[in-house]
């Protein structure tokens, strides 16, 4: 019999101590000291062993809210979803060389952003940049951006996240922003990038850019190449990772870009896609424990500076709860 099955009852202080070890197991920062205080409390009765395997059992059939964390429908990475999975499996079951690894793997890309960014932001955390040609960036949360620049050319990567851009005209060198393979190219305007989930989105507030691609960010196109994709104000575009923009579609850029001013706003989103988004502006992972509201239309107008309360209001329209672990997760059920 599997110790998830035994019927033997579990204290409340076993329990407890159980969901706390799960907790510190799964951050990825636990000590072999720590591992070998865990084994001694795990092994110390049959009671913190059933405690245990239940609480473990529970956060590993947890599973992400569904959609995509911008306004195109769809799944999230399973690339990324698969990495979470085993990382927080690996931790919760195995030894300490093989959590290290797995959480070494799983924490490289945030060390890479790291020796990489020249500014960024955490999650809520929004920052206003002065770049080095008097252009604007306004990083919005969780966003990493590096500068090349050129005498020709003021290059920036977004590495991760959500910029506004407002650029200083300058005849001389071409502003241009490069994520996920594609290339934005713009004079005097102002503009978003988004790049999230493989997918790059931007909208123009002011003036024109062209977007093209793939391409190498550093090579000279003067005119831009047959591909690309001219984008006027209150215009979008997207395109996947290594793939080439779609058409300029209208859209409402005082809607999209709404962050600016501390608020995030829906118009008939779905609930996970919506959860998923105020998510971005919290540390913890959001779970989303019920799934049959998942595709319920939502249109509200939160504030992004009370993440949690907006997520609390967000779930009570679907009648959920939210139980949160300070650092790691938010359970919505």
């Amino acid at each position: 019999m599997d110790e998830t099955d035994r019927p033997d009852a579990v204290s409340d202080r076993a329990v407890k101590d159980a969901r706390d070890w799960v907790v510190r197991l799964s951050s990825g920062s636990v000590t072999e000291a720590e591992l070998a205080r865990f084994k001694a409390w795990r092994y110390e009765s049959r009671e913190h062993a059933q405690a245990f395997a239940r609480e473990r059992s529970f956060w590993q059939q947890l599973q992400p809210p569904g959609g995509r964390s911008d306004a195109l429908e769809g799944e999230a990475s399973s690339q990324g979803t698969a990495q979470r999975t085993i990382g927080r499996r690996a931790v919760l079951v195995g030894g300490g060389a093989v959590a290290a690894s797995v959480v070494a793997y799983v924490a490289a890309p945030c060390l890479k952003l790291l020796l990489e960014a020249d500014y960024r932001t955490a999650a809520g955390e929004q920052k206003r940049v002065a770049l080095p040609d008097g252009s604007i960036a306004t990083l919005n949360t969780d966003s990493a951006i590096a500068l090349r620049y050129q005498p020709n050319l003021r290059l920036v990567q977004l590495l991760e996240g959500e910029v506004l851009f407002e650029v200083k005209s300058d005849a001389r060198a071409s502003f241009r922003v490069a994520a996920f393979g594609g290339n934005t190219d713009a004079t005097g305007t102002a503009f978003a990038v988004r790049a999230l989930d493989d997918q790059a989105t931007i909208t123009v507030t002011e003036g024109q850019v062209r977007v093209f691609g793939p391409a190498d960010p550093m090579s000279p196109t003067p005119h831009g190449p047959p591909s690309a994709v001219t984008v006027n104000s209150n215009q979008q575009t997207r395109y996947v990772e290594g793939g080439s923009p779609g058409s300029a579609t209208t859209v409402d850029a005082e809607t999209i870009l709404a962050w600016r001013s501390g608020r995030v706003i829906f118009e008939g989103r779905p609930f996970a896609n919506a959860l998923a988004e105020l998510g971005r502006y919290v540390p913890e992972r959001i779970i989303l424990g019920n799934q049959s509201q998942a595709m319920e239309p939502i249109s509200a107008i939160f504030s992004i500076r009370q993440a949690y309360a907006a997520i609390e209001a967000l779930a009570s329209t679907q009648s959920l709860t939210v139980r949160r672990i300070p650092g790691v997760m938010i359970l919505v059920s």
